[in-house]
């Protein structure tokens, strides 16, 4: 189901909203304060069933009102997915005026966000960095999904067995954390695999138009999978049977994952500007989106907030010409209309809203 338009009520500032969101590109733009973000939590809300401001989903309720309705609209084939969160009931989703679940919504109507949190992806944590590569890999397959649970499950059941001082019960768990857990890796080193070509194919073709772009060409990107898989895994849980034993806490599996980023041996969060490491990031995003879309047919929703904060002009030059590249719906906010009317000439389907204007 691809959106044709959306209709939102009391959703943060917004009594009453609708948009029509049929073209492929769209950038909101406006003053802070003025509900160019909460335009795209809406968008992330009804797609995912969480925000990805805050785990509170209460407050996403407009002062003064009980419940906030987020509806979007398929003109194609007449589909409704209606989304709402009352005060003290959970949230409440609907396609058709039938009702799933979170894990159907995800799948049925993928979104990936790209904002403050993912801009400095190489300064965040190893979990963070973990959990940005799972999304997109939870929402393609279920096989994955049913491996990274099971994992887990029996990651928690070890870990329980070790702060017992069990250290047999704990060893009970590694045939299935051996089992799920290079199941995991295999899929995590596809992907990784897959979104790098992706990243080349766009810097390969970016420093031919924008000189600057060349500072991405030669960028060392490696999945480490948290533990030896020369050895393999079970050989370093029993390795490690001492260590965890007086840490309590398993020390090695996939749950220790991290991707790097370096060049000639520097790691890039140690050698490029803040504006730099954000373009890195996008571009990362962006060849994640578009190589998910390809391995497992999606049509995900890309959203970006805050585009312009900490990008010198030629960065945002690069961006107009990594935009391209993009083969879904793609939508994004800025503090002003820095670009968009050099988007259009090149995109004559781009569409743009002046947010206090929509208030």
């Amino acid at each position: 189901m691809a959106f044709s338009s959306l209709e939102i009520r009391n959703f943060r500032c917004f009594d009453e909203l609708f948009l029509d969101i049929s073209t492929n590109q769209i950038l909101f733009y406006g003053k802070n304060g003025c509900g160019k973000t909460s335009i795209l939590e809406s968008i992330y809300v009804a797609t995912s069933g969480r925000s990805f401001r805050t785990h509170n989903l209460e407050s996403l309720i407009k002062k003064g009102s009980k419940a906030f309705s987020i509806k979007a609209y398929d003109s194609l084939n007449g589909s409704v997915l209606e989304v709402t969160k009352e005060k003290n009931h959970p949230i409440n989703i609907k396609v058709n005026n039938s009702k799933i679940v979170r894990s159907e919504l995800i799948r049925a109507f993928p979104s990936f966000i790209i904002d403050s949190k993912t801009f400095f992806y190489n300064d965040n944590s190893p979990d963070y960095r973990r959990k940005h590569l799972d999304r997109g890999l939870f929402i393609a397959s279920k096989h994955y999904a049913k491996d990274w649970f099971a994992y887990f499950r029996a990651l928690k059941q070890r870990n329980s067995a070790l702060k017992l001082r069990d250290l047999r019960q704990a060893g009970a768990y590694d045939d299935l954390l051996d089992f799920h857990g290079n199941n995991i890796t295999e899929q995590r080193e596809k992907l990784v695999v897959d979104v790098s070509n992706v990243f080349g194919e766009i810097i390969g073709q970016l420093k031919q138009k924008i000189r600057r772009a060349i500072i991405f060409e030669n960028i060392n990107i490696k999945l480490n999978c948290g533990y030896n898989k020369n050895l393999g895994l079970k050989a370093e849980l029993h390795e490690a049977h001492n260590i965890d034993f007086k840490r309590k806490i398993t020390t090695k599996g996939p749950h220790k994952a991290d991707i790097t980023f370096d060049s000639e041996g520097l790691l890039i969060k140690d050698i490029f500007s803040r504006g730099e490491q954000k373009m890195l990031a996008i571009i990362w995003s962006i060849s994640q989106n578009i190589a998910l879309s390809r391995a497992y047919k999606l049509n995900p929703i890309l959203l970006l907030d805050d585009l312009s904060s900490e990008l010198d002009s030629e960065m945002l030059e690069l961006f107009i010409e990594i935009i391209k590249f993009i083969e879904n719906r793609f939508i994004f906010s800025n503090i002003v209309d820095l670009f968009g009317s050099k988007i259009t000439l090149t995109n004559p389907n781009f569409k743009k809203f002046h947010v206090e204007q929509i208030i």
